[in-house]
């Protein structure tokens, strides 16, 4: 028997327009989403599906689904072009001068990293210093994706493709309403704390931010949090000066949440919250791996 003859290639572009179909779930969404026109749009989906020689699509009333063989077709072109992205994200690095490095942070760490920086550029006079102020959201993303070489985050990601350099260790505080019974206290024991109501998690705060505010390894369950997700310091302390919840901030983060009400008192028997200077395990160009080398010198000289 002769076997069938090898299908022709599929180009991105074909699965890029499937894709964006599927998602959008209408001819229309997806073309205006695309910047294609309508009708060549259609007809690029109708030579994919002659190519595959199966319907990828049912064309509805109210818009568009996939068969069951489109889905399958959809899950791995989205697989595809998304790997695909990652392979070009990975030379974002290597496409930079050597004289250039960019460090991303939140806002409220950039004051530590100033003194392992000041040892940098001393050392590095050559070398062009950007900082990028990173939201919850993109916590490893611009990372990963090579868009920054650097990342200060906390808490250390646990992934075996990043190396992390501890470069702080802060301890706890609580943060109370002034009329709290605790709240006079030099500091507190973990069980004083314990069955307080803490401020609810938000969807854009990334999950592992919220175990540690929550200190989950020393819970055997979630604790009580209020209805309201606060995104903000202003919104914490709102909660917290209210009376509807106390909340667990390192030390490095006070500033913007203690103050008119609100008291922040030492939490003396659980770890300290370390950050971390991250970058890829895979990226070891001398730039990057000097800026590792700066803030090992201040850590060593700090100690």
């Amino acid at each position: 028997m002769t076997p069938d003859p090898s299908p022709p290639p599929i180009d991105l572009r074909q699965l890029q327009y499937l894709v964006v179909v599927v998602e959008e779930g209408q001819i229309t969404r997806a073309a205006q989403r695309l910047s294609v026109a309508q009708p060549a749009l259609s007809q690029a989906i109708s030579r994919l599906e002659s190519q595959l020689g199966v319907r990828l699509l049912e064309r509805l009333p109210r818009g568009i689904e996939p068969t069951p063989a489109g889905a399958a077709f959809f899950e791995k072109a989205r697989e595809a072009l998304t790997a695909v992205e990652e392979a070009h994200d990975a030379m974002h690095p290597w496409s930079r001068s050597d004289t250039r490095l960019r460090l991303g942070y939140l806002p409220v760490l950039g004051p530590m990293a100033r003194p392992w920086l000041r040892r940098y550029i001393s050392a590095n006079p050559g070398v062009e210093i950007e900082t990028c102020h990173l939201s919850p959201q993109q916590r490893t993303v611009e990372l990963r994706r090579g868009r920054i070489d650097a990342e200060l985050m906390f808490p250390p990601p646990r992934d075996p493709e990043l190396e992390c350099l501890v470069v702080l260790s802060s301890p706890r505080y609580v943060l109370m309403h002034d009329a709290h019974p605790l709240a006079q206290e030099e500091s507190l024991e973990y069980a004083q704390i314990e069955r307080e109501r803490i401020p609810a998690r938000h969807p854009s705060v990334p999950v592992d931010w919220a175990r540690e505010a929550w200190l989950m390894n020393y819970r055997g369950s979630d604790p009580e949090v209020t209805k309201e997700q606060p995104t903000s310091a202003d919104e914490v302390w709102a909660l917290v000066s209210a009376g509807k919840a106390i909340s667990v901030l390192p030390g490095f983060m006070l500033s913007a949440s203690e103050g008119d009400g609100v008291r922040a008192v030492l939490l003396a028997d659980v770890e300290p919250v370390e950050v971390a200077l991250t970058r890829r395990r895979d990226d070891t160009r001398p730039t990057v791996l000097g800026l590792f080398d700066a803030a090992r010198a201040e850590i060593a000289d700090g100690s």
